[in-house]
């Protein structure tokens, strides 16, 4: 008898519908929710090239969660103001949703980059039936963060001598960038000098991107030109609200077991700030020694360990 799940599964958690890529060996094995990078950025067509890194379906039933605004969730019909709170309310929601639609009655999260902090504001009232949260480079007090990425994009471009760069990071001016148009430009230099991904530059990863949408079997011509939209269309309606974003500004006490996974190399968000906020937490740290922002690409035989690692002390198993 099989007991393999590869299915895709719509949410109704109030506005445009939401979809989910469910897959797994064994759907016996606990629940693992993925909340994506963002703004703006989906995962479902990330899913085989997760799966080959990582083999998290061996372990879990592997949620990938394409978000309100990104991916197939994305409706260029859906105009309503996003705001932090509705995105924390539907990281909450979704994980509801996905312990009564899979039948069980708690699951395992993983949050990545901004993902890890939504997660974090998710569990930390009216919490959902989430047993472990792992947030890997969350971001911690956002506008610290845009000011550390700029300042290490231009002092790269100083030290390169790089003037293409130079011109683009002065045009764009110091931080809060506020528009896609600004922060995407912020985000460019800073991942052409390895502040994102040490081997990757923003090229690489735009490319690898496209590529994986073109040949995702999840996606119609359509909702892939859609989520290529939807990245730039929801940044615009997301980071105008995410002016004043800290997670450290007021206390927080999270129920599920927290972990903080970071790149010592990141660039695009304080290592510092991790650290505080996981002594404030009383979440466990894991450092990734060769690794920028992404160390579930750049170390990812290091990061399936510790992930099932830290997963155990939770389960007991």
């Amino acid at each position: 008898m099989n007991e393999s799940i590869d299915t895709l599964e719509r949410f109704d958690l109030g506005g445009p519908p939401q979809w989910a890529l469910v897959r797994g060996r064994n759907r016996a094995n606990p629940v693992l929710l993925l909340v994506q990078a963002g703004p703006g950025f989906p995962i479902i067509h990330d899913a085989a090239v997760i799966e080959r890194r990582l083999r998290l379906e061996e372990n879990f039933q592997v949620v990938y969660w394409d978000q309100r605004g990104t991916g197939k969730s994305f409706d260029p019909r859906d105009h309503e103001t996003l705001t932090v709170e509705t995105l924390v309310a539907d990281v909450r929601a979704m994980a509801r949703a996905v312990c009564e639609r899979l039948g069980v009655s708690e699951l395992d999260v993983v949050g990545f980059s901004f993902g890890g902090s939504l997660s974090l504001l998710a569990c930390a009232e009216d919490p959902p039936p989430v047993r472990s949260l792992t947030c890997v480079g969350p971001d911690v007090d956002l506008l610290e963060s845009e000011r550390f990425a700029y300042a290490f994009a231009l002092s790269e471009a100083e030290r390169r001598g790089h003037r293409r760069a130079l011109r683009t990071l002065q045009a764009i001016g110091e931080p809060p960038h506020t528009d896609a148009k600004r922060f995407m430009a912020r985000v460019k230099w800073v991942s052409n000098f390895g502040g994102i991904h040490r081997g990757k530059n923003f090229g690489a990863m735009l490319r690898e991107n496209v590529a994986h949408l073109w040949a995702s079997p999840h996606y119609s011509l359509g909702e892939m030109l859609g989520a290529l939209r939807g990245m730039g269309a929801t940044q615009e309606r997301v980071l105008a609200a995410l002016q004043g974003f800290n997670l450290l500004a007021a206390p927080l006490r999270v129920g599920a077991k927290t972990a903080i996974f970071q790149g010592r190399l990141d660039r695009g968000a304080v290592p510092e700030l991790a650290a505080v906020l996981a002594e404030r937490l009383g979440a466990e740290l894991v450092w990734f020694e060769q690794s920028a922002h992404t160390p579930h690409e750049e170390e990812p035989l290091r990061f399936r360990e510790e992930l099932l690692r830290f997963v155990s002390t939770v389960s007991g198993r």
